[in-house]
């Protein structure tokens, strides 16, 4: 006979999908962590998974805030873990654990992650992966070839009798525990769609997929548990700077996108790890289709409304937003089949428009 406590437990386990994604449609850089932040009061776990050479960028109380590798949900009740796929750079990791106080009942670091050392970084920047490919050298692709190799650190075994075991744990058995009580998660994907390794502009990508089906794995849940997909996007999609790849639209000036949004402030973006001056495109709607078609979203979240027209920045009421930024959302919710539920009119946490 079923016991009490495992009826509800398979109530629970079935009664609805628990996981949902927030995953970048371009190349990075799309919003992914404004977009995590402002989502995470609605979760009781972010888990991010992938390495240091992606910064996540969001603003709390006015104050602006770089994550590489700790989820985006740090001022939230949330509990934040980093899943076996994830990188990590040792140095980084106690740089936040510290900006935030961090303890271990907040984050949670799977056994199996794998260590960048200093011999990764090393090797990547001896190596010609910057000047081929506009690499930002942070080891992360070398940890990765190790990891494959079966030559890496694994994250339990490196840090054990330091005061970082503290934070190791079986994240898998942790988020499966959280689904069997209902627990909502969201998965903060890095990086975009275009840089994936099998999927994307070959050899301009970096070391793993960026897929919705990829970032289940690299969390360690069934396409079962899966919910639901925020499709991040940029009203002007950009690239790294250098030599960092093709887009198939036409690249832009930062002086033309100031100009058609009669901004009064040059526009001008930084990568958050480098400091290199991005590369800006048209929009690549072929491309947009193409991680639609692959990653399935169910809505989108759009970035940079002030760059089509800069009148719009800070609004928080879709009302209020001028025609021809309606415009653009109207054609691009028609060209792609979805909705457009959340607006991004700049940087702040305040400055986001919800639909949904």
């Amino acid at each position: 006979m079923l016991t009490f406590s495992y009826l509800n437990m398979l109530l629970f386990t079935n009664s609805m999908s628990s996981v949902d994604v927030v995953i970048g449609l371009q190349w990075g850089s799309e919003g992914k962590g404004k977009i995590s932040a402002y989502l995470a009061s609605e979760y009781r776990v972010i888990v991010r998974s992938g390495g240091p050479q992606a910064g996540h960028t969001f603003y709390h109380d006015k104050k602006k805030y770089i994550n590489r590798l700790v989820p985006c949900g740090v001022f939230s009740r949330c509990s934040l873990y980093i899943a076996p796929a994830g990188i990590i750079n040792i140095d980084i990791l106690k740089e936040e654990i510290d900006r935030y106080t961090l303890t271990p009942k907040k984050l949670m670091i799977d056994n199996n992650a794998m260590v960048v050392t200093n011999g990764h970084i090393k090797a990547e920047q001896k190596s010609t992966l910057e000047k081929r490919l506009a690499s930002t050298c942070e080891g992360v692709g070398a940890a990765q070839a190790d990891k494959i190799w079966r030559t890496g650190k694994l994250f339990g075994n490196f840090v054990a009798g330091s005061f970082l075991e503290k934070y190791c744990g079986d994240t898998v058995q942790a988020i499966h525990n959280h689904i069997t009580f209902g627990d909502k998660i969201l998965i903060e994907g890095t990086q975009g769609f275009g840089l994936s390794l099998n999927h994307g502009t070959y050899p301009f990508v970096t070391s793993r997929d960026i897929t919705v089906s990829a970032l289940l794995n690299d969390i360690g849940v069934s396409p079962k548990e899966y919910n639901k997909t925020f499709g991040i996007l940029r009203t002007y999609p950009i690239r790294v700077g250098g030599n960092s790849g093709p887009t198939k639209s036409t690249e832009l000036s930062w002086d033309t996108i100031s100009h058609r949004a009669l901004s009064s402030r040059p526009f001008r973006e930084y990568t958050t790890v480098t400091g290199r001056l991005r590369r800006v495109f048209e929009q690549d709607y072929d491309t947009l289709e193409r991680a639609v078609m692959v990653n399935k979203p169910n809505e989108l979240a759009l970035m940079f409304i002030d760059y089509i027209n800069s009148e719009d920045f800070g609004k928080n009421d879709f009302d209020e937003l001028s025609n021809k930024s309606k415009d653009y959302i109207y054609a691009l919710e028609e060209r792609l089949k979805l909705s457009v539920t959340i607006i991004g009119t700049g940087p702040e946490e305040k400055h986001i428009i919800d639909r949904r």
